[in-house]
Parts: structure tokens; sequence; C-alpha cells
């Protein structure tokens, strides 16, 4: 996809979830939001206790952020299968975090819950999440 033709699709945060944990919606939604988070802060570079985001013109980040915060939350059914999707992630240099909660209140261990994924452009994610289901 070219540069104008991103600039014409929208660009969104990916979140998959691991359905089989049947986490509560309280947590779920704390889970989802760590990981939009840390993917977030995955497209900037920390130094000296600040992040700072390079926000190019042609950016899906930019984009994102002056536009509607698309995200879509799609889920799989193990822990092997959520650890896949980050890997092939982090394989393709996109922005990414697995979020591991650390079995305080509902999981009795540390558990891998979500991964995050962008902002990026939807093409980017051909191979890693197009066969996802929305949760």
């Amino acid at each position: 996809m070219t540069n104008e033709e991103r600039q014409t699709t929208m660009a969104k945060q990916v979140i998959v979830v691991n359905r089989n944990l049947n986490m509560p919606q309280g947590k779920l939604a704390a889970q989802v939001s760590h990981a939009s988070l840390g993917a977030l802060f995955k497209c900037g570079l920390k130094t000296d206790d600040m992040l700072h985001i390079d926000l190019r013109e042609d950016d899906a980040v930019k984009q994102w952020l002056n536009g509607s915060f698309t995200k879509i939350v799609l889920y799989v059914k193990s822990d092997e299968k959520l650890v896949s999707v980050f890997n092939k992630a982090e394989t393709a240099g996109l922005p990414c975090t697995l979020i591991t909660d650390a079995g305080h209140t509902v999981f009795d261990k540390p558990t891998r819950t979500c991964v995050g994924i962008g902002p990026i452009f939807p093409d980017q994610l051909i191979g890693i999440t197009d066969k996802l289901r929305v949760l």
C-alpha cells in the first residue's frame, strides 16, 4: 500500500484477548486498557524518563492520535495462540506488547491476557490478526 493510499485508510489499534480465561468484565477492561497503552508506548522512544513519539506526516500514530482512536478487540482461545500473535507482530516490526497480569486478584499466578498492536495501518496486520474474530 502506498503512503497516499494509507492516508485514506483508517489507522487502528488491535487488541487480542485470550478468551479462554473468562475474565470478569472489569478485569477484561483493565487488561485491554493496559494493552492499548503498552502498544502506544512502543511507538515512542523513552529517554530520561520521558516518552517521545516521532509523528511523521504519513504516520499511522499521528493519524490515530488526531483521529478517532479506532480500536478493534479480537480474541484467541489459548495462551499459545496469544503468544503466536505477539511473536508474529514483533517479527513484523510492529509496535506491540504482551500483557501479563501479576496474578494478585483474579488469577492465582502471573497470566498472559492480551496483546496490543499499533496504531498501524490495516495492511500491516495481514497474516497476523486478519483471520481472528471480533470479541
